[in-house]
């Protein structure tokens, strides 16, 4: 049956209605693992309703093969009959089920799909009895059924019988398991195909869905109308991933058992326990792990009954780091901006945890204090109310079984907020001194790379709480901001250059790196110093004073001040405020026609230290400098932090109405503005002496 005919046979707003849900809310991994040509029989976890239509659907979509799925008769009963009729799927009561599904795996004609667990485990709660699982269901544990290995095993003995011509009455065999004729019976074994099933985060609350289903079925009951807040608001705002693990074979399982023994029945009840078992284990610990996973694991398992928020961010994040760096699966979300929540930044995800565990009152939170109230976390309710009363357990469950997770964080859960600092601390020094070395080492054959000592950041450690982080400007590098903060080390500050992505290196590197990478480099070097010093304070130069304005949004008690250097808020090159923006839309009009040749890519720049500085503009990188230079006129009236301004007058980059700029539209009550007497714009590669000395008096004053 071909797509076009399920669109056809089908109803048209269902069909619709899934396949945006499966472009926008499903991700697939493991598609490569699907047997190619093999009689296949899907096995998967089971949480929800919709996983019995939505799961068949996409495996429908990827093979274009029916899908002979059990599902509950209620579900033919509604707006998604039709389109589980068309796609294969069977009714729970139907008498002929088991031969209608051991015929479809003989001719591989459909494929087939089966929840082991026989229920929707609603608390995922999933125990070991012996050396099987079970589901504990409000006390009781029921053990997985072995049906899936039932009609694997059994579709394959029959195959061996038929392929050693050892079926008496071929007529019979052929009525009996609804085959056009045994010609079509596949030569290839039957292939157990298991599919983890798992969700970015689940919640509840009223929706429209919820409240279009009251509009129409009014007396609904209490059960239905849980599945319906739960399964609504995980179509609305959550991700499914559907992950396909590696396939078993039946044939190797069975492999001489036919010729050994001839009942079918002794045969298959010797494997099918420990068939279970295999691929079971494979399902529940292939879990795509998710942030709220690793949040709520952490709550638990950490020993005492209050934690710092800096502390359990900081706890979080290397977890984080250290299940990305494992085998273990984990959602993508674990991708994006995880430097967030160590960053003194909102992080969705974390922020969305939190409220839920306040709503749960499994935490409260006095003072940057959360108490953890585990009584609370661990109340089970009932299988039917604990989506809607406890879902934080039910994640708990379900991440509690994936052994290499829990090392993981009781490696870190076990230790103090110091140790866990000092770890945090030398990450991520070391990250930052791998990034330059792969950025350089990518580039180490071009001709015209800068030298190595260029790039590198430096940390310039003095014994004092204070730190300064110097920031360099845009197409430059730490090399940069050097002398000055020789100046500060030897007046006993300690001092770290970051390096912002993109630059010490060759101007291709930063030809496609975005303004928030920069940014990111500045958000790093912050949590470097407050990871050891109680004062910091953050001095940037031209671009990097643009950065160390915006990294002033961030809240973190040891901030004590800013120093802007010529920070490049208004620039005097014509080019880059009027020809940038027409050339940028040019090249994206050419591009649009893959006209390449006729595209203007950069412009040459004469350095003023032609050592450190890049010798070419990239379009892309100016029109990110662009951006940030928006953004931090945007953000400028939020700037309350005690600052100090400084501009040369006869800057030949920036233009001076900079300075006034900012210091007129910051709203501090500690703002300093001084002007230099100077034609330069790098004012401190060269011996400053009253500069410096200026800078130092802010600082310690």
């Amino acid at each position: 049956m071909k797509k076009n005919d399920l669109l056809l046979d089908s109803t048209g707003y269902v069909l619709n209605l899934l396949e945006k849900i499966l472009d926008a809310n499903i991700e697939i991994k493991g598609i490569n693992n699907i047997p190619k040509d093999h009689p296949r029989i899907f096995v998967a976890n089971h949480f929800t309703r919709t996983e019995a239509i939505l799961v068949p659907f996409a495996m429908y979509n990827l093979n274009n093969k029916k899908v002979s799925v059990i599902a509950d008769d209620s579900l033919f009963h509604s707006v998604f009959g039709n389109l589980l009729k068309n796609i294969g799927a069977l009714k729970k009561t139907d008498p002929s089920r088991n031969n209608i599904m051991l015929g479809n795996l003989l001719s591989g004609k459909q494929d087939c799909m089966i929840f082991p667990e026989g229920l929707m485990v609603k608390a995922k709660d999933i125990r070991k009895e012996g050396s099987h699982y079970c589901v504990n269901v409000d006390g009781a544990c029921k053990r997985v059924y072995t049906g899936a290995s039932f009609f694997a095993l059994y579709s394959q003995l029959l195959r061996e019988k038929y392929l050693k011509h050892d079926i008496k009455n071929q007529k019979k065999f052929q009525r009996k398991y609804f085959l056009k004729d045994l010609s079509s019976i596949s030569q290839k074994e039957t292939m157990i195909v298991p599919i983890n099933i798992s969700y970015s985060k689940i919640r509840a609350g009223e929706n429209f869905l919820m409240r279009m289903m009251d509009n129409i079925f009014p007396e609904i009951t209490e059960e239905l109308k849980e599945e319906i807040e739960i399964e609504s608001n995980i179509i609305l705002n959550s991700c499914m991933t559907i992950q396909i693990l590696k396939p078993i074979s039946s044939k190797e399982i069975l492999f001489n058992a036919y010729d050994k023994e001839k009942n079918h029945n002794k045969i298959i009840n010797t494997y099918r326990y420990d068939l279970t078992q295999q691929f079971m284990t494979q399902v529940y610990e292939n879990l795509c792990i998710s942030f709220d996973h690793i949040f709520i694991l952490s709550l638990f398992l950490y020993a005492k009954k209050e934690i710092h928020i800096n502390h359990f961010k900081r706890l979080l994040y290397l977890i984080i780091m250290d299940i990305k760096n494992s085998k273990l699966s984990f959602h993508k979300i674990l991708t994006n901006r995880s430097l967030d929540l160590i960053a003194y930044e909102e992080h969705e995800h974390y922020e969305d945890a939190l409220k839920q565990c306040l709503k749960d009152e499994i935490i409260t939170i006095d003072q940057d204090i959360i108490s953890i109230n585990k009584a609370n976390l661990l109340n089970t309710f009932t299988h039917d109310s604990i989506r809607l009363k406890n879902i934080m357990h039910v994640v708990l469950n379900e991440i509690l079984i994936i052994k290499k997770a829990n090392d993981i964080v009781k490696k870190y859960a076990s230790k103090d907020f110091d140790e866990i600092n000092k770890i945090l601390y030398t990450l991520l020094l070391t990250e930052e001194k791998n990034e330059y070395e792969e950025d350089y080492n990518f580039y180490s054959q071009h001709e015209g790379i800068k030298d190595k000592k260029i790039g590198q950041p430096f940390l310039l450690e003095a014994s004092t709480q204070t730190c300064v982080i110097t920031v360099h400007g845009f197409s430059s590098a730490p090399k940069e901001v050097e002398k000055l903060s020789i100046y500060l080390y030897k007046k006993g500050l300690s001092v770290y250059a970051p390096r912002l992505k993109g630059h010490g290196t060759m101007p291709q590197d930063l030809k496609n790196i975005a303004w928030t990478q920069w940014y990111d480099s500045v958000s790093k070097a912050i949590i470097i110093a407050t990871l050891k010093y109680k004062k910091v304070f953050v001095l940037g130069f031209s671009t990097g004073g643009l950065l160390s304005i915006l990294s002033t949004k961030k809240n973190y008690k040891e901030f004590a001040g800013l120093i802007c250097i010529n920070a490049a808020l208004n620039l005097n090159d014509i080019r880059i405020k009027a020809l940038i923006p027409a050339v940028s839309f040019w090249n994206d009009l050419l591009n649009s026609f893959n006209a390449h040749t006729y595209t203007l890519e950069y412009l040459n720049n004469k350095a003023q230290n032609p050592h450190i500085n890049y010798d070419k503009y990239y379009i892309s990188s100016i029109t990110q400098l662009s951006y940030l230079m928006k953004e931090t006129k945007i953000f400028l009236k939020n700037c309350k932090t005690p600052i100090f301004v400084i501009q040369s007058k006869n800057d030949p980059v920036v233009n001076p109405s900079s300075a006034y700029e900012i210091y007129n539209a910051v709203e501090s009550n500690d703002k300093k503005l001084l002007i230099i007497d100077s034609y330069l714009h790098v004012i401190i590669t060269h011996d400053n002496e009253t500069l410096f000395e200026e800078i130092k008096d802010f600082i310690l004053k």
